[in-house]
């Protein structure tokens, strides 16, 4: 009977990415109607919890995976002793692999092949009105931003920026100092979004921060969604203006919008429809380097055309960073592992997790909240 549930389940499983694959609307269907179960269920149970569940699970997973190798090798060679103690090792490992397929693909492969937030709540018709969505998303409908178009929205955020930043309690050195708690601002936050998309409506995880958030900076990685644990998960030595809309671009993750261009702009969306001007600035500050970075290359670098257009204050530059360089020093200082191997391996990896899972553009695609956010001001700015 083991043997059967066990064979069954994972033909099950094949079969559920299968239907994913080549059905959005089964995608919109588990998101709709069976991810708010898990939210309700396990998502509030590992909240309890109160370290990253899914960083233990990830040591553990590792430390289980080569005790059972070491465990194996050892049996070779006292092959009577240990035999039959290997085979009950590896049967419960071979259990919790077919557990981790299921909680894998109902928290999270799932998720790439649904509508996305463009599909959903920014797809327009010729005439620039919004229109129905059924999963289906024609590249060649898609609507062209001129430089100009392009330009107004680059100014626009850049404007809001230096003026926020001109409103915060500051160090010695510069920095932010900042009292409140981000996590739940951020959450009411997110809450107050579900008022107007109904997908992020309803109950969310307690974010954590990362106790490994050093081996975490060597990648880059501002944060992490455990879908094995339901988690959003935040680096704490990031610089303090990355916390809000990093723990909102978790959180969306965990509403089954995977993607992540998608959770760039509901982070971004989320900050800056808050009340905090805190909250407002880390909004405009995420979004700042695409916007900028694409409109300095669509002018051809031409420096006089640059100078045209709004400036960015020497006061948003300062905070437009990762770390300070204090922290820096500390990670580079506790370092095992060259920062730039641990970084190319871990971009190597993001691009080949996200092209697997049918994301064409790799880790481009946190670029593509640019052509989402002119899609959001089309009407308003231009």
């Amino acid at each position: 009977m083991r043997r059967k549930i066990y064979i069954g389940g994972f033909i099950l499983v094949i079969l559920i990415n299968i239907l994913a694959w080549n059905s959005p609307s089964f995608c919109d269907w588990h998101i709709k109607h069976i991810l708010p179960l898990i939210l309700n269920t396990y998502g509030r149970f590992t909240s309890l919890v109160p370290f990253s569940a899914g960083e233990a699970m990830l040591v553990l997973a590792v430390f289980i995976t080569l005790f059972g190798i070491i465990f194996f090798i050892w049996s070779m060679v006292k092959r009577s002793k240990f035999k039959k103690a290997v085979k009950i090792y590896w049967k419960a490992y071979a259990w919790i692999f077919w557990a981790v397929c299921w909680i894998m693909t109902l928290n999270c492969s799932i998720f790439y092949h649904a509508p996305d937030f463009e599909q959903r709540y920014l797809t327009y018709d010729g005439g620039g009105n919004e229109t129905s969505t059924d999963g289906g998303n024609n590249e060649k409908d898609k609507k062209m931003y001129s430089n100009e178009e392009l330009a107004a929205l680059r100014d626009y955020i850049v404007v809001h920026c230096n003026e926020l930043a001109q409103t915060f309690t500051r160090d010695e050195n510069g920095y932010i100092i900042y009292g409140k708690d981000l996590f739940e601002l951020s959450r009411e936050a997110m809450r107050k979004l579900g008022t107007e998309y109904e997908l992020l409506n309803g109950y969310y995880v307690t974010p954590k921060y990362l106790k490994m958030s050093a081996f975490f900076t060597q990648q880059n990685i501002m944060g992490y969604y455990f879908p094995f644990s339901m988690e959003a998960n935040i680096n704490s030595m990031m610089y303090i203006a990355n916390v809000p809309v990093t723990v909102c671009h978790e959180l969306a993750h965990t509403k089954g919008f995977l993607n992540e261009d998608d959770a760039n702009m509901i982070g971004y969306l989320a900050c800056i429809k808050s009340d905090d001007k805190f909250m407002q600035y880390s909004g405009y500050l995420s979004v700042l380097n695409y916007v900028n970075n694409e409109f300095y290359y669509l002018i051809g670098k031409d420096a006089a055309v640059y100078k045209n257009h709004a400036q960015i204050s020497s006061l948003v530059s300062h905070d437009n960073i990762f770390l300070t360089p204090a922290e820096n020093a500390k990670v580079e200082q506790k370092a095992v592992i060259k920062t730039e191997t641990v970084r190319e391996v871990s971009n190597m990896f993001t691009d080949t997790v996200l092209k697997l899972n049918g994301v064409e553009e790799g880790r481009k695609q946190y670029d593509g909240v640019v052509n989402l956010l002119l899609q959001y001001y089309d009407g308003e700015l231009y």
